[in-house]
Parts: structure tokens; C-alpha cells; sequence
């Protein structure tokens, strides 16, 4: 059975049976240019609130959809919040990454040994991209910066290889909802980030006794989280 490709639209287009939407610019361009898909071609649309559709190509040179029947049965994102203290490229591909393993939030992480700022604009575009390919119903939400301050106070768990003081399930059960995952820079964490994190009550874990990459760690601690939430 050929791939059939999903692509996003928004609740503000009108999405339904039988209507005829629009897609915005890079998706059309990639439908005409990239995917090469003809007038009439099978795809799926979503509509960015939860709901897919299937639907099949209008008119490939404006980029129009047109909207069949819905698709029931769509799985919603993973009640996990994952910020990250790392930036460029390597924060690139772990947005990306922990879309396809659908969690609902991602966002930036303001600790002492991030480089430069995030690009949210960027990552909303990876994000948008991550979530097609994966065929999620919803594209996971991107947050604005948050100070480490603030991420402790919201029943986190710290992921870094030093200085780690449970285990991952053990602080996952005891975590709130969101389950909020903290990932620090290349260098990462700091001891008085470190302290800040014991002083606040929160549990740092230890993702194996390897060291891991920032993006990597981003990785498996979503995967672990999502394996915890399956067996909660």
C-alpha cells in the first residue's frame, strides 16, 4: 500500500467533508514541487484541534485539498512537557525527535549554560513537519522560555548523569501531570542548578551510565516516560 501523506491545516479553514481548503504555502509547494501529487491523489488532513480527515488533492498548482470523511480512532499526545536547555541544530533534532514520539509540549529551558536563545519560530516549523511525518492528530504545543526557577516549581524531574538520586520510574510515579522533563545544556547542569533542584524537592535521575548526548538524553527520557505512562 502506497505512503499517504498527512499534512495540517487549521480550525480556522473550515475543515469538513466536503469543503475545499488550502494549504499554506510550503506545504503546497511541497505537494507541487516535492510529492509531485496529482489532482485527485488520496492524502489526509488535520485539522489541528484532534480530527483528521481523509482527503485528496484539488488543484496541485494552488495547493488545494479537498476534505472527505472523518478518520476516527486518532491517539492524542502523551501528557509530557519536555524543556530543553540546549540550543541550534542538536535542539533542532531533539524537537523533532520528541514530536515522533508525541509528547504534548516542548520548550526552551533557560539554564547557566545554554548558548544562545531558541528559535521558536524554528522549532514550530520543525515541530509542524515532525508531527505530518509521524501522523500525529495534533501538532505538540511550543512553549516560551522558562527559567529553571520556575520549571522546579512545576513537579519536575531533572534528567542528568551527574549527581542523580532515583530512578527514572520511581520519579516519574511520583511527578505530576504534565509529566515535565528537564534536559540541560552540552556542559550540563551546574552543581548549584544541581542544589537548586535537591532544595526544591525535585528528583534528579540518571538516564543510564553512559553520557549521553543532549539531544539523545531529550530522547530517552521521553521514551522512558512514555513506557511509564503506559504501565501507570
Amino acid at each position: 500500500m502506497a505512503h499517504v501523506f498527512r499534512f495540517f491545516l487549521t480550525p480556522s479553514d473550515g475543515v469538513a467533508p466536503g469543503a475545499t481548503v488550502a494549504l499554506d504555502p510550503d506545504d503546497a509547494h511541497r505537494v507541487r514541487k516535492v510529492l509531485r501529487l496529482g489532482a485527485g491523489e488520496t492524502v489526509e488532513a488535520a485539522d489541528g484541534a484532534g480530527r483528521v480527515f481523509a482527503a485528496s488533492v484539488g488543484d496541485p498548482g494552488r495547493g488545494t485539498l479537498v476534505i472527505g470523511a472523518e478518520l476516527p480512532g486518532q491517539p492524542d499526545l502523551a501528557p509530557i512537557r519536555v524543556l530543553l536547555a540546549q540550543s541550534g541544530p542538536r535542539a533542532d533534532d531533539a524537537v523533532e525527535k520528541l514530536v515522533e514520539l508525541g509528547v504534548a509540549e516542548i520548550g526552551p529551558l533557560l539554564a547557566a549554560g545554554r548558548r544562545q536563545k531558541a528559535r521558536l519560530d524554528r522549532w514550530e516549523r520543525v515541530a509542524r513537519g515532525a508531527a505530518a511525518q509521524a501522523k500525529l492528530a495534533r501538532v505538540p504545543a511550543i512553549l516560551p522560555p522558562v527559567a529553571l526557577t520556575d520549571a522546579l516549581a512545576s513537579a519536575a524531574v531533572v534528567c542528568s548523569h551527574e549527581g542523580a538520586d532515583a530512578q527514572p520510574h520511581a520519579a516519574f510515579a511520583a511527578a505530576g501531570s504534565p509529566l515535565v522533563l528537564l534536559v540541560g545544556p552540552e556542559a550540563g547542569f551546574s552543581p548549584d542548578e544541581l542544589d537548586a533542584a535537591r532544595a526544591a524537592g525535585v528528583p534528579i535521575v540518571s538516564l543510564g551510565p553512559t553520557v549521553l548526548r543532549t539531544e539523545t538524553a531529550a530522547i530517552v527520557a521521553a521514551t522512558l516516560a512514555r513506557a511509564h505512562l503506559a504501565h501507570a
